[in-house]
């Protein structure tokens, strides 16, 4: 009986394994959620910390500077630019539609297994978490992967995810240097061009570094040694990754075409509070809006950053600082229109689960 009773607990204890080691490869996602470790690490507790700190600073430096320009005529400038609101809500349409065109171009030939309805439900969702999280548009991907990745797996949604955090990045590089020219013609060698400058030349060279480090044996082959459940993960991942140039040319042309719908949106916004708007105006307020956007990452959607730099640029824009701050505010609304749709989307738009890829292609890009 013993004998019995000790063979029959060892095949069920080899059935169990073998019961796991299946859902780790069939669901890589979910496998390495379980496997996890418990503690979290000092960077995302400290962060955890400093995030409600910067999101109270940047309420207060609001709150200051509504106090400085004046309620009452901020006030006046908002109520008289709310008829070009759904103007720049149509145009913010646009820009969401450019960005799932980017993230599934990321995926290259895998992303025809993604019906274009899962693909819009994980854009509204990913914009919400985009201007909630700390490097939102790394989470905000990361987040699209894990919704898409039942379709094509979990190492081909990971590296397609990092191809369009990179694409992004180059994106918003390139687009600032036309911003630091239209800030030279008007305000010559000045902190603002110098800054946008800036901006663009380290984004290029930080999409050219998350490439080049996708493609790299080194950090790959260390992730497969210290797990065996990631070995084949990242496998995908560097299959997937090492297809197609250095930078993939469709993921970042979708994203230029979302940034040059936003220098409209500013080009409206600008016009709407009454500033004498042009497209050299248009894209400095662009530019002006991406190095606050890097400035205050840790700040919840940028409020009081974004706000504070255009009410110093005031006299740049030939406006008062209430006209020049209107802008960041009507953008902080209309923003939080869609972060409310995206937060809103997994409670009112389900999904049925998908069948996930024994074993999936990379993507060819």
């Amino acid at each position: 009986m013993r004998d019995d009773s000790g063979r029959l607990g060892g095949e069920e204890a080899t059935v169990g394994s073998n019961v796991r080691a299946g859902m780790t490869l069939g669901r890589p996602m979910e496998a390495a959620t379980v496997a996890a470790p418990l503690a979290v690490p000092w960077r995302r507790r400290v962060t955890g910390l400093l995030r409600p700190l910067f999101a109270v600073a940047g309420v207060g430096m609001l709150a200051l500077l509504v106090r400085k320009v004046g309620p009452h005529e901020l006030g006046s400038v908002l109520l008289g630019a709310a008829p070009w609101l759904p103007w720049v809500v149509l145009l913010e349409v646009g820009r969401q539609g450019m960005d799932a065109l980017a993230t599934r171009a990321s995926y290259g030939a895998s992303a025809e297994r993604v019906p274009l309805r899962v693909l819009a439900r994980a854009q509204l969702i990913g914009t919400a978490v985009s201007s909630m999280a700390p490097a939102g548009r790394a989470a905000a991907e990361a987040t699209k992967a894990a919704l898409l990745s039942p379709h094509m797996g979990g190492g081909t949604a990971a590296a397609a995810a990092a191809t369009s955090q990179a694409a992004s990045l180059a994106a918003g590089g390139l687009i600032s240097f036309p911003c630091a020219a239209a800030s030279f013609l008007l305000t010559g060698w000045s902190v603002f061009t110098l800054a946008m400058l800036g901006h663009g030349v380290v984004l290029v060279l930080a999409s050219t570094g998350v490439r080049a480090c996708m493609r790299a044996r080194g950090p790959c082959a260390w992730l497969a040694k210290r797990s065996r459940r990631w070995a084949q993960l990242t496998e995908q991942f560097r299959e997937t990754a090492c297809h197609g140039p250095l930078l993939p040319k469709s993921p970042v042309l979708a994203f230029l075409g979302s940034r040059t719908l936003q220098v409209a949106q500013y080009a409206v916004l600008t016009h709407a509070v009454g500033i004498d708007t042009s497209v050299v105006q248009a894209l400095f307020s662009q530019g002006l809006y991406l190095c606050a956007l890097a400035v205050g990452s840790l700040v919840p959607g940028q409020v009081g950053v974004s706000d504070g730099a255009f009410a110093l640029a005031a006299g740049v824009l030939d406006t008062t600082a209430a006209r020049a701050m209107s802008v960041a505010l009507l953008g902080h609304l209309v923003q939080l229109v869609f972060v409310l749709a995206g937060a809103l989307t997994p409670l009112v738009w389900r999904m049925p689960g998908a069948a996930r890829p024994a074993s999936p292609s990379p993507a060819c890009r």
